[in-house]
């Protein structure tokens, strides 16, 4: 009897810490394409007692944030200043036309989805002081806007952006994914040229949106590489950036291996086919490496492969 009532006050307490929303707010964002390594770093800033970073949720903060930068209005939510009080006392007042009157204002209405977001992520135990999630579904598009509400949330996020080269990234979303019950190559070559540009297509556009956050936020942002996750000096320029201690990266590569590393006669298919149009790749994806940091063929190169 006592430990059920001990354990309900500690519910409403853990509730009433994650509505809470301090100014030493410093939420962690893993962002990045499918199959880009946010699953691994994921895991290794878990090792971190201070971190507690969520898996993936459908994107879901794109229709809360859709739902914030929709409702604006010159009228609405309103830049008074006013508590609550003196805004039911407004709304009461005979002589006022109240149409447009509501218990939040600007500020509040940003403080009220602060505190939603926090209460899915914060650490219902209060132990890890930085929380957050790895999500690859945001920044597709112009019209997503929950890395925005995130940044207007918690000034302080820390956004970490993950790429890999896009080759070894259409091939493994391909390979693990798109064809995973198709191992037979099964499709017609045309079909299959069409997927690989499309995927190519949408890795160029996810990381162009995701590298106007990094020019928009530089001190709150930080691109890492897949390439460069066996290297110590990741881990230091990470620990760095989230000024913390270091992680226990080492246990956690040993163990990894791409699902998409396959021989079968569907992943040569595609492997095959990506070299195919590697030059066309190449070319889509050429401003977008050049900005992360990645060698890029020169133009006469690029022209000559493709003949």
């Amino acid at each position: 009897m006592l430990a059920a009532k001990t354990s309900k006050r500690l519910l409403r307490l853990s509730l009433r810490q994650r509505l809470s929303t301090p100014l030493q707010d410093r939420p962690v964002v893993l962002a990045g394409s499918g199959r880009c390594g946010s699953t691994l770093l994921q895991s290794i800033l878990n090792t971190n007692r201070d971190f507690l970073i969520w898996g993936e949720h459908n994107g879901f903060l794109r229709q809360i944030a859709a739902g914030y930068y929709g409702a604006a209005h010159p009228r609405f939510p309103d830049k008074s200043g006013l508590n609550a009080v003196d805004r039911i006392k407004k709304l009461r007042d005979a002589r006022h036309w109240p149409a447009w009157d509501n218990l939040c204002g600007e500020a509040e209405m940003l403080e009220r989805f602060r505190a939603f977001i926090r209460s899915l992520f914060a650490d219902p135990t209060g132990r890890a002081t930085r929380w957050g999630f790895k999500e690859i579904r945001y920044g597709k598009n112009v019209h997503d806007h929950a890395l925005r509400l995130m940044f207007d949330c918690f000034p302080e996020i820390r956004l970490i952006i993950l790429i890999r080269e896009p080759e070894p990234t259409v091939f493994s979303i391909l390979s693990h994914w798109a064809f995973a019950e198709n191992r037979n190559a099964i499709i017609q070559v045309d079909d299959l040229d069409r997927n690989i540009l499309a995927a190519a297509d949408s890795w160029n556009i996810q990381y162009m949106h995701l590298q106007s956050l990094l020019q928009a936020h530089p001190r709150n942002c930080l691109s890492l590489r897949y390439e460069d996750f066996g290297s110590s000096e990741t881990y230091r320029k990470l620990a760095t950036f989230l000024e913390t201690s270091s992680f226990d990266y080492e246990s956690h590569l040993v163990r990894v291996k791409d699902a998409s590393n396959k021989t079968d006669a569907m992943a040569v298919l595609i492997r095959q086919r990506i070299e195919f149009l590697q030059p066309q790749i190449a070319a889509a994806t050429r401003d977008v490496r050049a900005a992360y940091g990645y060698p890029v063929l020169a133009d006469s190169a690029v022209l000559q492969t493709a003949g």
